[in-house]
């Protein structure tokens, strides 16, 4: 069994490839995004449920390149499918957490509000006002900084 230390310089060298691609490959055609298969999106789910699991990341983070990666969305389409990844697996997280006997105080609920309102504010701005470069250049910085939190944080 790899070591957890291994893992993250593993996940964060895996997660800068596509960040170069987002960052300094500009091409945002949509026109050659391939139908995805359902045998190979259950792999790469079961995979990435599989990994995140034991490193203990959200599979967020593994979705979006992958997505990319494979051409099955466009950078639009994977901000919101990996807006409502992350936020079901945030609630399955926490419920998780009520059945272990936390307690929920003021400072999570006010967590909570900010972070959905955060989400809210991104999914709209994602939307409706940023065309696909500036999604491109987002979504690869903040790749960047899970790459960089993986490798020295």
């Amino acid at each position: 069994m790899i070591e957890d230390h291994i893992y993250k310089k593993i996940l964060g060298a895996l997660l800068l490839l596509p960040v170069i691609r987002l960052l300094f490959f500009k091409n945002t055609d949509t026109s050659a995004l391939k139908k995805s298969n359902i045998y190979l999106s259950l792999l790469v789910g079961g995979c990435i449920g599989l990994l995140s699991g034991m490193i203990g990341i959200g599979g967020g983070i593994i979705l979006s390149p992958v997505l990319l990666l494979l051409k099955w969305t466009d950078q639009k389409q994977t901000a919101a499918i990996s807006a409502l990844f992350i936020f079901v697996n945030s609630v399955a997280g926490l419920a998780g957490q009520f059945t272990k006997g936390i307690e929920f105080n003021n400072n999570m609920l006010m967590y909570v509000v900010v972070a959905f309102s955060g989400g809210l504010l991104g999914a709209y701005y994602g939307a409706a006002k940023f065309n696909q470069n500036v999604l491109k250049n987002v979504l690869g910085l903040v790749l960047f900084m899970a790459a960089f939190k993986l490798w020295f944080v």
